[in-house]
Parts: structure tokens; sequence; C-alpha cells
């Protein structure tokens, strides 16, 4: 058998206890199988999980195209989460634009928030908080861009923007955050656990979080 990391011959080793042949690399020292019937472990499954995320498929969906446990699906998103850089807050940029989305953690009676920021001229996501929608969750992004030196932050007109935002650097209205709005229906059309009409919402503000810098940052998702 010719070994799966450095293409050198492999020897037999043993079985497992299934009575799978295993075989070892002298090169680089790596036990390994000709086959494995562990699907979670095979090459590309973790772009597929990326992809299906992005696509409006849920956890219990993802784990029956991919055939793995839904645990795994599971802690699969959040390790690929946790390998995600946030991105930095470009400096002196002329506008951002500000939004939330409601969403439900747990069940319908437990309404969240998706707070996130839109940067005008490029269109990416600069930052984004799963929150109740108060000013102590609001000032975690607009301090961040206050800092980064913006002209105009442009949000609709719920109150507590005007407490948070010095009013010469404000604007509130409307008809300037219509790629904000646009991107809305983007993420509840492709996040199933965003859709506005459906069962399938976050148990945890943890998944939902994964999910979300996922679809708004992950390489493979551009």
């Amino acid at each position: 058998m010719e070994c799966k990391y450095c293409k050198n011959n492999c020897t037999k080793a043993g079985k497992q206890k299934n009575g799978t042949q295993k075989y070892y690399c002298v090169a680089c020292k790596k036990y390994q199988q000709l086959q494995y019937k562990y699907t979670a472990c095979k090459a590309g499954i973790d772009t597929m999980v990326v992809k299906l995320v992005c696509n409006s498929v849920g956890i219990r969906g993802i784990g029956r195209v991919l055939s793995i446990a839904v645990n795994t699906v599971m802690h699969k998103i959040k390790k690929i989460a946790a390998g995600i850089a946030k991105p930095a807050i470009p400096l002196h940029r002329k506008s951002f634009e500000v939004d939330e989305v409601r969403t439900y953690i747990g069940n319908k009676e437990n309404q969240y928030w998706v707070a996130y920021c839109l940067c005008g001229t490029t269109k990416e996501v600069i930052d984004f908080v799963v929150c109740k929608r108060n000013k102590r969750s609001l000032k975690t992004i607009i301090d961040g861009l206050l800092l980064s030196g913006v002209e105009k932050i442009k949000t609709d007109k719920l109150n507590i923007y005007q407490t948070l935002i010095p009013c010469e650097k404000h604007i509130s209205n409307a008809y300037n955050i219509n790629h904000i709005e646009r991107n809305n229906l983007n993420i509840r059309t492709h996040i199933k656990r965003m859709s506005r009409r459906t069962i399938c919402f976050s148990k945890s503000a943890v998944m939902l979080a994964a999910c979300l810098r996922i679809y708004f940052w992950h390489q493979g998702n551009r």
C-alpha cells in the first residue's frame, strides 16, 4: 500500500478489532488503513459542512446528507468557526451601515437579535454580535466603529443609537441603509435558522454565532 501522507510504501501492521487491516509507514511513522468506514474523517467533509451551512441546510440535514452524526456536525461547525479570524475594522471609511435581524434562541418566546455592521464600500460584514437588543450589546459594535475614524454611521430610527453615536456622525434614515436591508434578506435565505417561518431556530447562541461566523467570514463562502 502507498502511504497517504508521504507516498512511500507501507507494511502490514496487524488488524483493528473489527478485522480491518492496518498499515504502517516507516518513513513518516504513521498508521493508516486502505479504506475508512468512519465517514466524518474523509477528505472534503469540512468543506461540504461549510457549503451546506451557507445554503440553508440545518444540522440534522447536514448529518443526513453526509451520513455523519448530529453531534459530529455540531463539533465540526464549532471547530471551523473557532479557526476563522475576525477581520480588522477598516480605518477612516466614509460610512458603515448597522442593523439588527430578529431570531430566536431555544424557543419562540426567547427573542434574540443579530446586530451587525456592513461596510458601505465593500459590502463586507465587519462585525456582529448575537444579543438582546439593548444599549449594552449594541455599544460593543458602535464603539469599534467610532475608534476606526469612520465619517458616518447609518442606522434605522431605533432610539438606542441616538445615545451611542455622536449626532454629527449619525444618519438615521431608512433609505440610507438599503445595502444592509438587502443583506438581511440574503441572511434569511442562506441560513436556515434565520428564516422567518421555521422550526429550525437555534437551540444555543453559541451555535448561531458559529454558523454566522462561517457564513460571513469563511474564505470558501466568498
